[in-house]
């Protein structure tokens, strides 16, 4: 988070997905593309291996370049960050900004609220898989200023109170406290 003066908003603020979600997302696409592999290569070009190769290969495209490790929110609008892509959204092409569902280990970790999630017209566009802490929350309202209201962004779209910032399993470069403070 950078901020140019402490009465000032924030510039921008940058909100991750979880190592976890990452993870299995990959892990579970590899998977699928080894196994489609796998029969390929015994059972040559039939209907279910390629199938499962097929699957394989669009599930690992989507994790490399849909998958979203972080979303930095500024004022003109955010920008999510994939493994291979950045992709821009003004906004202007922002109807509505909502909650995913909780993963299923969120009864795990006691959360009730998803991340966030981008309405684009008819598309929902996930911007990172874990709820962000208040402070985080609080910032990105922040930096949308009036528009937070406009896009749905307050009341019961905020995290508890406890919920963990999304950069404390991160290198300490992306801690707002690099100071020490």
């Amino acid at each position: 988070m950078t901020t140019s003066a402490p009465s000032d908003p924030p510039l921008g603020v940058v909100v991750h997905s979880s190592w976890s979600g990452l993870l299995g997302a990959s892990l579970g696409a590899l998977v699928l593309l080894g196994a489609g592999a796998v029969g390929v290569v015994l059972g040559g070009w039939r209907v279910i291996p390629t199938g499962l190769f097929v699957l394989g290969v669009l599930f690992v495209a989507t994790v490399v370049f849909d998958y979203p490790v972080a979303t930095a929110f500024d004022a003109d609008g955010l920008t999510r960050r994939m493994l291979l892509r950045r992709h821009r959204i003004l906004w202007d092409r922002v109807d509505q900004l909502t909650r995913s569902r909780p993963g299923f280990t969120a009864g795990l970790r006691g959360t009730r609220h998803g991340g966030l999630t981008a309405v684009v017209g008819r598309r929902r566009i996930l911007l990172v898989d874990q709820p962000e802490s208040p402070a985080e929350y609080d910032a990105v309202c922040a930096v949308m200023g009036d528009r937070s209201f406009d896009v749905g962004l307050f009341g019961g779209m905020r995290p508890p109170d406890g919920t963990n910032p999304t950069w404390l399993y991160r290198s300490k470069r992306w801690s707002p406290l690099r100071d020490g403070g």
